[in-house]
């Protein structure tokens, strides 16, 4: 049976069987007696009007509307409204491709020539990517563009949600045995089956599906309030998806064209500013924010703080056991405490201040929405949208609010954030299930289109959307975290376990040695204390805030700051061509037919082509109307030139509508030719085709472009002045060079051709079907070829440059021909030889793979050889430094990312469009655009570049590069404090020498002296060779290494150490004691009470003591003033870095200046248990600090003499 003959057979079994085609739920097939009721007040265009005779159709082909370019019309007003009332209703395949329904795999446009519409049900295509197909293959593909993207490894992030999307489907799905009453919008007598009279299979009555809390609405019951129906509360929105359509459209006064929605008026312009001032923006209410009393509270609850605090708790008990010797416990905990507040109450501080340029960010990047108003398509805000708007989505667009889909053609959703499904799900007009998330017709907030495209009515904004009612559970999901936090954390966690065994030993080894407890207390508090980096956190946030508001400034989004630090360790940038690399603003320069290339200067009227050419009006044709692009009508752009007018679609199109306007009037054109069925461009077929009508009632005829090698191969003449000739060989060597040729100048082409449809085999009502294939895809006219040029972007070549010279690997991956990617590659220097190893295979006559790679250091992959190669190709290829894939598959860069991966790098992938969100996801660190890039491809990215500058990509990686080399600053200084203050308590428990240094002015030290100098890092210029160095080795050079444990350790600690020591014998031989008097003597002199030893009294015993902790704490502090100039740079001299920080400079003076505070100021001194010594031991530690400096310098320059020598993988940290 033809196509024909089983629609007649179809149409005389729907007559036969209209009661039943009311019924948007199978569940309703039973209903039959309600259905029928209703049935004769019912127009003829609605859901259960049975088909017209063959006489009225004939009558009404004159009402046929111009253009329809959607598959999928609403299943309420489809005469072939059959349901399987035995389908699996959650599968949207079961039942859509038995012979009950044999029209269900649409991918054209259900729109019949007698004005009837058929409705082509979209089933669910199989969710796995088929290897691309070589550049010579035109086989039709139709599996979805990025499937992979959603089935990768980030169902490992969503775990943490599932319980979560659980609860809330087991809300919607409640007990169906309960009872419900819903209030019907419209008079009973209404058109179709009202929500209120719906009964549910066996006679089981069903609760409403949405209403997550019943008590709303039965205080609606109760007060019998009367609400506007453009008012949607959680009960109304359930019965949204199941009412007929024109119910629907009376419900939210919209205006909707049945027959063809593309074409819709929508509302005024009027009564949407009306109805936005009562419904109110649709966005989301910020959840209830953290009050700041909370977040300040939640301060003192850090691992670092709350050490501190415990240490102050048990000083004050010490304290309040023996208030006679314990005083010094009573200043150590009085210490503690401020010293907690101070650094907490600075963290707060910077952490609001980076909280508010987050938040700033959200700001900079408004999301857009397409909306029928008053008939034109126009873009306009997405929280301008209200209940009744028209909008279209597309692939890679965010749904901006809830819809009713009312048309699609293959539209699929990524659910994920809403219900945790990973699959696309399959949307269409068809209402499938009484639950809104099973249901096909509906659409939510927030949820991203990921294939195909739709038109949907808005039927709730806002709070008032599914997303907005669970918006409070979903918001107590955790952050996830990043490589670098979680480093930091394992810092903070190793040193409080050293800390913490550190005192338990001198603890132990205290009470062993029989000293008296309170002491042991004191000391091993000391100890604890000289081991906590207290001055870490606050450095880290400051960083952070700083990064934060450079990123601001150059108009770079960051999801999260500490994955910038990943963009610093990049080693390779695989990056897309279109959009991010070239300006994507498209111009038509060339123009090949008739066999010879012609120019045109599109910015201006005159144009070096012949218009009235019989070959340049069938061009002309194909352009105009294998275009889905028009001119955006928001605003009256009459006045403003062609070349300057916005446009609602992608760049390419955008420059042939704009090409073709400057002709003629392409609205006025595209009205002589509506269109009847289309199948937009996809990266995986690479060509888009449309099928045309010669007015309303004429003969079909194809038209198709895209990849100029694609289309020629499906054709087998061309025209020639307007004449069909055979394509043979000497019109494919003409097309051949030429396209070469055009492609070499980094021109982008795309291949035209047509071909009329014979009316004996495609009449007037035949039904075109994407699934089943019923189009020629051969044996079509060829006609010419389009080149458009998309110039780089400035900044670009230098940016590539600056990345190279930081050893990072920049790639091309695109999806254009090899010739143009490769002289784009060249204009922007990801190419820099004029010869590439592809040049040499062609000119030997061998394959590219079977050379030695040691000819040359730059490729170009086309994508037709990535299925062939082995893992010693990869190797080679992947060893090189200039490489482009060109004509690549969404699947296929996800392949060159993950072979990336393997070989160890860190790959960042820059990308704007739907197909590469893949890849984006799949990389360590995704940059998607901000202007030309989709909803999906931000979705799936890291960082988003708001003004498209590829060049703020050197901005990331130098300032995570920034990130990580403060942070190893700020860390080796502060370790290199642990020695000095560590081996005191060593001494006096051991040893049993008097402690060299008190708790509390270790406390000086660390919280006092260093706290500045210890943040000051954080505002330090990156190092003049920052960009010159290679990436570091993630696996290798940690945050705190080896290297740097020694240098801070063993070197600046042990120096220090030295010089702390050294004015503490000498003020005890000041006083007649050697260094030997000083050794076994703790437990009995040097405290008060104390028998006279040396010749002194106890009195004058603790006086000494006092002078000779004095005299260490002012070595220590002295001595680290060469510690933090060491600790200044890494690599380059402290001349060449230069002394511009101000806080640095500032920190360094703060030290001498407290050390001169606690030390002489009355008072204070005898808080810190401190005195007044001789000028000579603020001298004694001066050459210390000059030593650390000046072997320091000596060390960096061994380093940048020998970068490759022992010395510098010894000594480099």
């Amino acid at each position: 049976m033809n196509i024909k003959d089983s629609t007649n057979s179809l149409n005389n079994e729907n007559i036969n069987n209209n009661h039943n085609t009311n019924s948007t739920n199978p569940s309703n097939s039973h209903n039959t007696n309600n259905i029928n009721s209703s049935s004769a007040q019912i127009p003829p265009s609605s859901s259960s009007s049975s088909l017209a005779p063959p006489s009225a159709i004939r009558q009404s082909q004159s009402h046929i509307p111009k253009q329809t370019s959607f598959t999928d019309f609403n299943n309420c007003h489809n005469p072939y409204n059959e349901i399987n009332p035995f389908a699996d209703t959650t599968n949207p395949n079961n039942g859509a491709s038995g012979s009950g329904n044999p029209m269900s795999k649409s991918g054209g446009l259900s729109k019949s020539r007698s004005g009837s519409q058929h409705e082509i049900e979209l089933g669910s295509s199989s969710s796995n990517l088929k290897k691309s197909k070589s550049m010579e293959s035109v086989e039709f593909i139709t599996e979805p563009q990025i499937p992979l993207y959603y089935s990768m490894i980030k169902e490992k992030e969503r775990q943490r949600e599932v319980k979560l999307r659980k609860r809330i489907k087991n809300k919607l799905k409640k007990n169906k045995s309960k009872t419900t009453t819903t209030t019907s919008t419209t008079p009973s007598d209404s058109v179709g089956a009202s929500p209120s009279t719906i009964e549910p299979i066996d006679g089981n009555e069903k609760e409403p599906i949405s209403a997550i809390d019943l008590a709303q609405h039965d205080e609606e019951k109760k007060s019998h309030k009367h609400k506007d129906l453009a008012t949607q509360t959680s009960d109304e929105l359930t019965h949204d998806h199941v009412i007929p359509l024109e119910e629907l459209v009376v419900k939210l006064k919209t205006n909707i064209n049945i027959n063809d929605p593309r074409h819709s008026a929508g509302l005024s312009r009027e009564f949407a500013s009306e109805r936005l001032e009562i419904d109110g923006k649709n966005a989301l209410t910020p959840t209830k924010p953290i009050p700041k009393w909370v977040k300040y509270l939640k301060e003192f609850l850090g691992l670092f703080p709350l050490m501190l605090e415990v240490g102050g708790i048990l000083s004050i008990i010490a304290f309040g056991i023996d208030t006679e010797t314990g005083k010094d416990n009573l200043y150590l905990g009085i210490i503690l405490w401020i010293v907690v507040f101070l650094t907490c109450t600075f963290s707060y501080i910077q952490n609001s201040k980076s909280s508010g340029v987050m938040e700033g960010f959200k700001k900079l990047a408004p999301s857009s929405t397409k909306v029928l108003r008053d008939d034109d398509l126009i873009e306009i805000d997405s929280e301008d949208l209200v209940v009744g708007d028209v909008v279209i989505v597309r692939a890679g667009d965010k749904v901006p609010a809830d819809l009713r889909v009312v048309a699609s053609h293959h539209f699929k959703v990524d659910n994920s954030s809403l219900t945790g499904e990973t699959e696309p799900q399959t949307r269409s007009p068809s209402c499938t299930d009484d639950n809104p998330l099973e249901t096909q017709n509906l659409t939510f907030y927030g949820t991203l289109a990921c294939q195909g495209d739709c038109v949907g009515v808005v039927i709730a904004t806002g709070d008032r959307t599914v997303i907005g009612k669970i918006a409070k559970l979903a918001s107590n999901s955790k952050p996830q975290s990043t490589p670098m936090k979680e480093e930091i954390e394992k810092f903070i966690k190793i040193i409080s376990v050293v800390a913490f065994s550190l005192g338990a030993i001198f603890l132990a080894i205290g009470f062993g040695r029989s000293v008296e407890w309170i002491l042991v207390i004191i000391y091993t508090i000391g100890i604890v204390v000289s081991q906590v980096p207290e001055a870490l956190l606050p450095t880290l946030t400051v960083t952070l805030n700083l990064t934060a508001k450079r990123m601001a400034k150059k108009n770079v989004l960051v999801k999260n700051l500490l994955t910038v630090e990943t963009l610093g360790s990049t080693t390779t940038i695989a990056s897309d061509k279109t959009g991010t690399l070239t300006q994507n603003i498209m111009t038509v320069v060339h123009l090949w037919y008739d066999g010879t290339i012609y120019s045109c200067n599109s910015l201006t009227a005159s144009n070096f082509f012949n218009s009235q050419s019989a070959t340049f009006k069938k061009l002309y044709q194909i352009a105009a109307l294998c275009n889905r692009t028009v001119f955006d009508k928001s605003e009256n752009q009459d006045d403003i030139p062609i070349q300057l007018r916005k446009c609602i679609g992608d760049a390419s199109e955008s420059a042939l509508l704009k090409f073709c306007h400057q002709v003629e009037n392409v609205e006025e054109y595209r009205d002589r030719f509506p269109k009847y069925f289309e199948i937009p461009f996809n990266s995986v077929n690479k060509w888009q085709m449309s099928v045309h009508t010669i007015g309303d009632d004429g003969e079909f005829f194809m038209v198709m472009k895209g990849a100029p090698e694609r289309i020629i191969k499906m054709c087998n003449r061309i025209l020639i002045e307007g004449e069909e000739q055979d394509l043979d060989e000497k019109h494919l060597e003409n097309f051949q060079s030429s396209y070469e040729h055009l492609a070499g100048k980094g021109e982008r082409a795309l291949g035209l051709a047509y071909l009329p449809l014979d009316p004996n085999q495609y009449p007037n009502n035949y039904i075109f079907d994407m699934e089943e294939k019923n189009f020629p895809t051969k044996d079509l006219v060829f006609v010419g070829l389009t080149a458009l040029m998309d110039p780089p972007r400035p900044g670009v070549p230098e940016a590539i440059k600056t990345c190279k010279e930081a050893g990072i690997r920049v790639m091309m991956v695109t999806g254009d021909h090899p010739l143009t990617a490769t002289s784009i590659a060249k204009q922007v220097g990801i190419i820099e030889t004029d010869e590439t190893l592809n040049d040499i295979a062609k000119r030997e006559g061998v394959d590219v793979l079977d050379l030695d790679f040691s000819r040359g250091s730059s490729i170009v992959i086309p994508g037709s050889m990535l299925d062939d190669l082995t893992h010693d190709h990869w190797d080679k290829i992947l060893s090189l430094r200039q490489i482009v894939f060109a004509r690549t598959s969404p699947e296929q860069k996800l392949i060159i990312v993950e072979k990336c991966q393997k070989r160890g790098d860190i790959v960042a992938v820059t990308g704007d469009g739907v197909n590469d969100s893949p890849a984006l996801k799949k990389s360590d660190l995704g940059c998607a655009m901000g202007i030309t890039g989709s909803d999906v491809a931000k979705e799936a990215a890291s960082i988003v570049l708001l003004d498209d500058n590829f060049a703020s990509i050197i901005l990331g990686v130098e300032e995570g590069r920034m990130i990580f080399d403060k942070l190893k600053k700020s860390i080796c200084y502060t370790l290199s404090s642990n020695i000095p203050e560590a081996i005191p308590f060593f001494c006096f428990f051991v040893l049993q020498m008097p402690v060299a240094l008190s708790g509390i002015l270790i406390l000086c030290i660390d919280l006092g002296t260093d706290l500045i100098p210890v943040i000051s890092y954080a505002y330090e210029d990156s190092e003049t060779d920052l960009m010159k160095r290679k990436p570091r080795n993630v696996k290798k050079d940690k945050l705190v290494s080896l290297r740097l444990a020694i240098f801070s350790y063993l070197w600046l600690g042990c120096w220090q150490c030295a010089a702390g020591f050294l004015n503490y014998f000498l003020l005890f031989r000041d006083y007649g004691y050697s260094g030997s008097d000083l050794f076994n003597v703790s437990s009995d002199y040097f405290k008060e009470g104390a028998d006279d030893y040396g010749g002194h009294d106890a009195e004058k015993q603790v006086q000494i003591l006092n002078e000779a902790q004095t005299a260490y704490f002012v070595a220590i502090v002295i001595s680290r003033l060469g510690a933090a100039l060491s600790c200044k740079t890494r690599i380059v001299s402290i001349f060449q870095q230069g002394f511009g920080n101000m806080v640095f400079n500032f920190g360094v003076c703060s030290m001498l200046a407290i050390a001169l505070f606690i030390v002489h100021v009355p008072g204070v001194r005898t808080f810190f248990g401190c005195t007044i010594i001789s000028y000579k031991y603020w001298l004694i530690p001066i050459p210390f600090a000059v030593f650390l400096v000046t072997s320091n310098e000596l060390r960096l320059w061994l380093i940048r003499k020998y970068p490759k020598s022992k010395f510098a993988n010894l000594c480099a940290w």
